[in-house]
This record gives structure tokens, C-alpha cells and sequence, in this order.
């Protein structure tokens, strides 16, 4: 992967999944609004200045109004703002004299022209005779070919720009790229061994908090969705309080981070072996692995496991092998019992490291395993916390020779998604932690040809 292709897919992705594409994903889910007196008086001075300083109005005197004259506009229409967002079908959660909070299903613009209306007709009031333009008028005087036009370059058009809905917290537009950007680098090839790269974790723990907050759904063909965790939160303000990269959620943010840590990967890559291929170094270590491993799950078939079964009151221990002995045990001498028992001790010592070289073996691989793995419908990785909390714990041996391997992960809260065991709507079929570790391990062994086993959560 060059550096150059990696540039052209970050261009492809971003103008895809662009702002608007974005918010109109966000709008279609239940909103929290918060209007704040004091934010939406400096909303209203900055749409009035928006009307005195346009080019169209160069040669035009204005009353000048100051904060007082904008804070008694505002207290004055602080009742008919909450009996408009009442009238758009917004539900009022709480009102007093310095705070407005309503619930509206999703994003609707009726509301929030509703409101920024008691802004007109208070700077209407204060121009007396000037009748303030609309869009109509904009086109009738020449100054837009199109009503879309003259909306914006209206006197009602400027003065509404001053009041902006600003995302906050998690829900920001930005959050919502951020968890779409990551789905779309899983859906494409080319990024596949970005997700399970040190690069990739970086941003995950730095932003899991982000993507913990959307559910993403979809095809880069069809188009992909959010769906938010938690109720989008949305307050009213004026324009100059949300700059662009003011804010960590913002996107432009965002996006500088993940170009940052794309670009080292590509470049990593490169260095390592051009077109992405392993370094020689690299490519020594893991065929000497799969050497060992193979050697190491040869001797597996060895293992001896004792089995406790009671006989007529008493208990006794029996020790089984996989090649279950069938002849008469044929009586022997004293010195040839004593060498047997010093070869049964030499290779019970050689073959104890046996479980442990494994386990070290897989356990090197399996949180990036498990974090590559974690795709929607199953568990999806945001912090980084399950992926790094899963270990192999042992080894035993089955009563009939197989392996069978002991693995634990971060029962609290994990556990809930388990089938069976977990709780709704959680533990719906296919976010069982267990299923997603089983495929994670075989994925390993398969490298080594381990052959058959199997694997148990301890």
C-alpha cells in the first residue's frame, strides 16, 4: 500500500461521507434542544450584524441596537418562542426565564424557523418604515435569479445565519463521521490491515468514547447509516461560537488524526517491504513460529490427562494416552521398572512447556485477531478494552486426545452479551463474545495447522 494510493482512498472517503451526508443521517433521530437566553441573545446580535455589514446595504444607515436592546428583544419573546415550538409539535421538558428544553422526534425546520422569526419581528420593529426584504423581494429587485438564491441574500435570510443548531458533546456531526469513516475503511480492501495496525489502535483510544456513541450499518454501495446510542443533544446559538476545530469532536479534527496515522502505516509499509509485503526479518520469525508450533502440537497427541472414576467405594487414578495400551501388562523386573519410570519422568518434564510455548504463541497474536474480527453484527470494537482483555489461559486434553484450549476475557461488562447467559437486548444471537474469540483462535491455529480442538471460556 504506497503512500499515494493511501492519500487517494482518504480523498474518495471524506468526499463521500461528507458533512451533509452526515447530518442528514443525524437528523433522522430524536433531538434534546437547549436554548439558553443568553446564547440566543448573542445569536440575535450576530444576524443583525450579518444585515448591517452586506454589500447591499453599504450605502444604508441602521439604528444601532446594543446588548441591552437584543437581551429585553429576547426576554420579551421568551414565552411566544416556547408557544411556537409547542404549536411545531416540540415537547417542552423544561422552561423558565433563562433556559428553553424541548424534545422533537427528529430535526424538523418548521421549528426552527418558528424561532428565529421572534428575531424579524423584533428587528422590524426597531426599522420602523424599511420594510426587510425576503426572497420574493430579492428576486422582483434583481438580485437573485431563483427564490433558493434569494433566501440567503434576503434581509430575513441574514438575519436568521446569526442563530446556528450546534451539535453537542458525543452526538457531534464530527462523532457521526468519525464511526462512519472506520466502518468504510473495514468495507474496503485496501484498509483491511490498517484496522489491526498500532495506527489504527491509536485512534481508537483516542476516540472511543466517540465511537461508542453510533452503531453503523450499511454498504459503501447502498450507503451507510448511523444509528445514535444515546439522544442527539442540540443547542441554539449564535454562529461565531462554533469556529471549526474549536472542538476535539470536530471532524476536521478527526480527520487530520486518521490521514496522520493512515499516512504512517503506508509509509511504514513501504519501508518494511515495498507494496506491502513482510520484511525478511519478519517473514524468518514467523516461519520459524509455524515450525515450532507444528513440532509442539505434534507432541499434543502425548499428553497424558488423569481421570478420576470411583470403583465399588473407593476412588483410584488411572492415566490415559491416546494410544490406549491393549496388551496384558506383562510382569517386569525391578531395573527395567526403574528405567521405564525415568523415561515416563524425562518426557513428562519435555512435554509440560509444551502448553505454555502455545499459549505464548497465540496470545502474541490474539488481541489484534480479535480487534480485526470485531465487525457489526457481532461486537464491535470501540475502546479497544475487550480485545486487549482477552488471554489463552491452558491447555488440556480432551478424554479423546483432542486439545482443548482455556480462554477468559472482561466478563464485567462483556458478559452480558453472551447467549444464554446475558440479558435483553443485548444477548440477541450474534454478539456472543465467545463466538467472536473461538473464530479469533482458530484464525491463529490455522497458520500452524493445528488441526482439531477445541476452546472453552474459563
Amino acid at each position: 500500500m504506497s503512500v499515494a494510493a493511501t492519500k487517494k482512498h482518504l480523498k474518495e472517503m471524506v468526499k463521500a461521507l461528507n458533512d451533509s451526508y452526515a447530518r442528514g443521517q443525524v437528523d433522522e433521530f430524536r433531538q434534546i434542544v437547549t436554548l439558553e437566553s443568553n446564547n440566543m441573545v448573542e445569536a440575535w446580535k450576530e444576524g443583525y450584524s450579518n444585515l448591517i455589514s452586506a454589500e447591499k446595504h453599504k450605502n444604508t444607515e441602521f439604528p444601532p441596537l446594543e446588548s441591552i436592546d437584543f437581551k429585553a428583544g429576547v426576554e420579551s419573546a421568551w414565552s411566544a418562542i416556547k408557544a411556537s415550538i409547542e404549536n411545531n409539535k416540540g415537547t417542552i421538558r423544561e422552561y423558565n426565564s433563562q433556559v428553553i428544553v424541548f424534545n422533537e422526534s427528529k430535526s424538523t425546520k418548521k421549528i426552527y424557523d418558528g424561532i428565529k422569526a421572534h428575531l424579524v419581528n423584533f428587528v422590524q420593529e426597531q426599522l420602523g418604515n424599511y420594510k426587510l426584504t425576503d426572497a420574493r423581494a430579492e428576486v422582483e429587485a434583481g438580485r437573485a435569479s431563483s427564490f433558493a438564491a434569494g433566501a440567503g441574500l434576503s434581509d430575513v435570510g441574514l438575519l436568521k445565519k446569526g442563530t446556528h443548531r450546534l451539535h453537542k458533546d458525543n452526538t457531534a456531526i464530527g462523532s457521526a463521521r468519525l464511526a462512519m469513516t472506520m466502518k468504510w475503511m473495514s468495507k474496503t480492501r485496501f484498509f483491511k490491515t490498517f484496522l489491526s495496525s498500532a495506527e489504527a489502535k491509536t485512534i481508537q483510544d483516542k476516540y472511543g468514547d466517540l465511537l461508542a456513541t453510533w452503531e453503523t450499518t450499511g454498504t459503501k454501495k447502498k450507503g451507510l447509516k448511523v444509528t445514535p446510542n444515546e439522544d442527539i443533544k442540540i443547542s441554539l446559538g449564535a454562529g461565531k461560537t462554533n469556529k471549526p476545530g474549536d472542538e476535539p469532536e470536530d471532524f476536521g479534527n478527526i480527520i487530520k488524526e486518521i490521514a496522520e496515522q493512515a499516512l504512517k502505516w503506508a509509509k511504514n509499509a513501504e519501508i518494511q517491504g515495498r507494496a506491502g509485503s513482510i520484511s525478511i526479518e519478519k517473514n524468518a520469525v514467523n516461519i520459524a513460529e509455524h515450525v515450532a508450533v507444528g513440532n509442539l502440537t505434534k507432541s499434543l497427541k502425548s499428553f497424558k490427562v488423569k481421570v478420576k472414576r470411583k470403583t465399588e467405594g473407593s476412588a483410584r487414578e488411572e492415566s490415559k494416552t491416546s494410544n490406549k495400551d491393549t496388551g496384558r501388562r506383562k510382569k517386569r523386573t525391578k531395573s527395567a521398572r526403574a528405567k521405564i519410570a525415568a523415561v515416563k519422568r524425562k518426557r513428562s518434564n519435555s512435554s509440560s512447556s509444551l502448553p505454555l510455548a502455545i499459549i505464548t504463541l497465540i496470545n502474541k497474536q490474539l488481541p489484534d485477531t480479535v480487534r480485526k474480527n470485531m465487525q457489526s453484527p457481532a461486537l464491535v470494537n470501540r475502546t479497544g478494552r475487550f480485545a486487549e482483555s482477552v488471554k489463552i489461559t491452558d491447555i488440556m486434553q480432551t478424554p479423546k486426545g483432542f486439545p482443548s484450549i482455556g480462554y477468559t476475557y472482561q466478563k464485567n461488562p462483556y458478559a452480558i452479551f453472551e447467549n444464554g447467559g446475558g440479558a435483553q437486548p443485548w444477548a440477541n444471537g450474534e454478539r456472543d463474545p465467545r463466538q467472536l474469540i473461538d473464530k479469533s483462535i482458530r484464525e491463529i491455529a490455522a497458520q500452524f495447522a493445528i488441526g482439531r480442538f477445541y476452546t472453552r471460556r474459563v
